[in-house]
Parts: C-alpha cells; structure tokens; sequence
C-alpha cells in the first residue's frame, strides 16, 4: 500500500514525523506527489507530454523554469540559433 504523504497537512512536524513513522511501520510505502505524477506519466515521449508540464507547474510553480529553459532550448535548436555560450 502506498500514501501521499505531502497531500494533507497537520498542525506540527512533530506530529508529521510521529504519524509518518506509523504509517511506515505498518507497512504503508510513503511517496510524495512528484512520485505519483511519475508513476502516472511514465515517460516525456507521449503526444499529451505538454499536458503533463502543465501539472509539474501547477504542483511545483518553479518547475515551470525547467519548461521555459527546456522550450527554449528547443527553439535554439529549431531555429538553429547561437547558443549563448558561443556569443
């Protein structure tokens, strides 16, 4: 059995670290909401792969500086643009 351990809150991280030591040692796997998005993705190489960006940003707002550098880099490429360290 597996449980999102960031999906809920508590009122102290004494308690976080009480209930998370409970919940392991019953046996439950812990996973965060990164690992979850994972599972469910799989893999980048998919036609909705810019839906799932989408997710990664709203779930981790600086995720989407990874998706801006990544896109740029592949209009870089595209578009057979100058890297900037060859300026």
């Amino acid at each position: 059995m597996f449980a999102v351990i960031d999906a809920s809150g508590t009122y102290s991280k004494m308690a976080q670290e009480i209930t998370l030591a409970r919940v392991v040692q019953a046996g439950v796997v812990p996973m965060d909401t990164a690992a979850v998005a994972s599972e469910l993705q799989r893999t980048w190489n998919r036609p909705d792969a810019a839906e799932w960006a989408e997710v990664y940003t709203k779930v981790f707002p600086a995720y989407q500086l990874l998706i801006e550098s990544y896109s740029k880099a592949q209009d870089v490429v595209k578009n057979n643009e100058q890297l900037d360290s060859q300026r």
